[in-house]
């Protein structure tokens, strides 16, 4: 039987959200992280993790492995994950774990020499378009965080003195956030949208901005968004245009 990858990705994606959040109570993640390999819930839940994920993989002639192959790594990175603790970067790992099993799952039920979506990755990791796209997100990640990093530290040491009201890292993660915005949307042609994130932004800082008090905490703000403003809308310009001389 010719099978309809994408179809049965989304079905599988819509069976592991379904069971790993929607039919998981907080009950459950409670007794798993307080008890992990003890915990009968973590059991439970993977039993039905892999039951809902059989379902939807409509594969019935392949119960015999796939029920098995979902159960028991299910139960090996659900446990991995209770005795790590709730943090970012644990459930990050988690997810990409289980999607890597999906994918696996995917994989030999279609048959890894068949498989349009081998070819589809294969294809793209050879892309001058794509690995050009890929740069230029890498690189308004991290080299120019790092340059407005050296630009701006004369004006936090002015800052260092006066009081803290922000979260620690809160402007790193605006910073980048607002990078990758602004990168996608030069790279889409959405014009409005840079319009749309700078006006957003204006509006949840117009209580800074307002106040004389904090000229120099605002001043910062300003250069600070101008510098990530101008270098994201410099690098997507840049890789539009080597873009556009692609065929």
């Amino acid at each position: 039987m010719v099978i309809n990858e994408p179809v049965l990705l989304i079905r599988l994606l819509i069976g592991h959200v379904a069971s790993d959040f929607l039919l998981q109570s907080r009950r459950m993640v409670g007794q798993k992280e307080e008890r992990v390999w003890k915990s009968p819930l973590l059991y439970i839940h993977s039993g039905i993790y892999a039951a809902v994920l059989f379902i939807a993989s409509a594969q019935w002639a392949q119960w015999a492995w796939l029920i098995p192959l979902f159960f028991v790594t299910h139960t090996l990175i659900d446990a991995w994950k209770a005795a790590k603790g709730n943090r970012t970067l644990t459930f990050l790992s988690d997810q990409l774990a289980h999607l890597a099993v999906l994918i696996v799952a995917l994989f030999l039920l279609s048959g890894w020499t068949d498989s349009s979506l081998v070819g589809g990755v294969a294809q793209a990791w050879t892309s001058p378009r794509f690995l050009i796209s890929v740069l230029g997100y890498i690189v308004v990640l991290w080299p120019v965080g790092r340059l407005m990093s050296v630009l701006t530290e004369p004006f936090r040491r002015q800052l260092a003195e006066e009081k803290s009201r922000g979260l620690e890292t809160a402007g790193l993660w605006i910073g980048c956030l607002e990078r990758l915005f602004l990168l996608s949307f030069v790279l889409v042609d959405y014009l409005p949208g840079i319009a749309l994130l700078l006006g957003l932004k204006s509006l949840f800082r117009f209580g800074e901005i307002k106040d004389p008090t904090n000229r120099k905490e605002t001043e910062y703000i300003l250069i600070g968004t101008l510098l990530s403003f101008g270098f994201a809308l410099a690098t997507g310009m840049a890789v539009k245009a080597v873009l556009n001389t692609l065929p």
